[in-house]
C-alpha cells in the first residue's frame, strides 16, 4: 500500500524529468537553427559583385558564368537587387570557393520589356575572409546557461 501513494510521485518525477530533456534538446536545435542561419548571412556577405574586373596582382580562378533574365521594371535594374540575385545564384552553385562576381552587366532587350544581367563567378587563389569563415567555431565551447 506505501508503495501505491509513491506511484503518483514517481510518475510526475519521472514526466518532469522527461519533459525538461525536451526542452533542453529543443533549445540546442534552435540554437544550432541560428547558427546555421548566421554562417550562411556570414558567408553571404563575403562575396563581393562589382561592375569591374578584378582586381590585378591578385591570382584567381573563373569559376564559371551567371546570367538571368527578367521582365523589366525599376525593381529589376536596382543595384541591390541584382547584387542580391548574384550573391544567392553563386552561392548555389559554388557554396565552398565562390569570392566574387565580377564584370557585372545589364542589357536591356530591344524592346524594353526584359533585363537580362551576366556576371563572372571567380574565386581567389588565397581568399583570408572565405577560409576564416570556414573555420570561425572552430574550437569554440557554447555556454550551457545558454549566454554567450
Amino acid at each position: 500500500m506505501r508503495a501505491s501513494r509513491f506511484l503518483p510521485f514517481i510518475a510526475i518525477g519521472l514526466a518532469v524529468c522527461l519533459s525538461a530533456c525536451g526542452m533542453v534538446e529543443a533549445a540546442r536545435q534552435a540554437q544550432e537553427q541560428k547558427q546555421q542561419a548566421f554562417v550562411k548571412r556570414v558567408d553571404t556577405a563575403h562575396v563581393w559583385v562589382t561592375t569591374e574586373s578584378p582586381p590585378p596582382g591578385k591570382p584567381y580562378q573563373v569559376l564559371g558564368q551567371l546570367s538571368y533574365t527578367v521582365p523589366f521594371s525599376p525593381d529589376a535594374i536596382e543595384e541591390s537587387t541584382i547584387t542580391d540575385k548574384l550573391k544567392q545564384m553563386a552561392m548555389a552553385k559554388w557554396p565552398d570557393n565562390i569570392d566574387a562576381v565580377v564584370k557585372v552587366n545589364q542589357d536591356v532587350s530591344n524592346d524594353g520589356s526584359e533585363v537580362t544581367v551576366t556576371g563572372e563567378a571567380i574565386q581567389y587563389d588565397q581568399s583570408v575572409d572565405r577560409n576564416a569563415l570556414r573555420h570561425m567555431n572552430e574550437g569554440l565551447v557554447a555556454s550551457p546557461s545558454g549566454n554567450q
